[in-house]
């Protein structure tokens, strides 16, 4: 199904990433067995479908384009898209340091919606784009170890270091010119800077 758009469109940033500690010293393991720290979180705009279309005088309005993959996101614990559900809590932890909301399932941001109606006013050079806000960083997992009934304290499931992960946030789509800037750190800049390249 074909989707209208119009020139227009900000995108999202993120500020850095601070690790947090365990909540606290002690834990009870009936209530609270693991708890899931982000150490890092980096956030870069990646154009995953994209398309570029010339518009000459007189053949303004309506354009009807198809967009090409370009590369496609993959959400991923220790480097395995194949992970186990229970580190879903992980990913879902992703969202409070970037403050916009994360894949937390496996999945991928492939597509077979790829046709694109824009309706264009003046001629020049354009881009449409579908992309997403890609997060990658470093993460580790506490586990509450008993030391009584009812009680306990953190021990890191991994004391010889951090594993990593991948997700993305909500897709972005929209038609850019490569001579009108958008805000930096945006997919849709990425999509013009993507564009100024044909």
């Amino acid at each position: 199904m074909a989707a209208l758009f119009a020139v227009a469109g900000l995108g999202l940033t993120a500020a850095p990433a601070q690790a947090d500690a365990p909540p606290r010293a002690t834990c009870n393991p009936e209530i609270e067995p693991v708890w899931d720290d982000i150490v890092t979180a980096t956030v870069t705009p990646v154009v995953t479908e994209f398309t570029s279309f010339n518009v000459v005088p007189g053949t303004t309005g309506q354009q009807q384009q198809r967009l090409s993959q370009v590369t496609m996101i993959t959400t991923k614990i220790n480097n395995s898209a194949d992970f186990n559900l229970s580190y879903s809590s992980a990913l879902a932890q992703v969202s409070f340091k970037t403050g916009f909301q994360v894949e937390t399932s496996r999945a991928n941001t492939r597509t077979t919606d790829t046709s694109r109606t824009v309706n264009i006013n003046a001629p020049g050079n354009y881009g449409i784009f579908r992309g997403f806000l890609r997060v990658d960083g470093e993460w580790t997992r506490y586990l509450c170890a008993r030391s009584g009934q009812g009680t306990g304290y953190w021990i890191k499931a991994n004391p010889n270091g951090t594993g990593y992960y991948t997700t993305y946030g909500a897709a972005s789509e929209g038609v850019v010119l490569c001579s009108y800037p958008e805000p930096a750190g945006t997919v849709r800049e990425a999509a013009r800077l993507e564009l100024c390249k044909h």
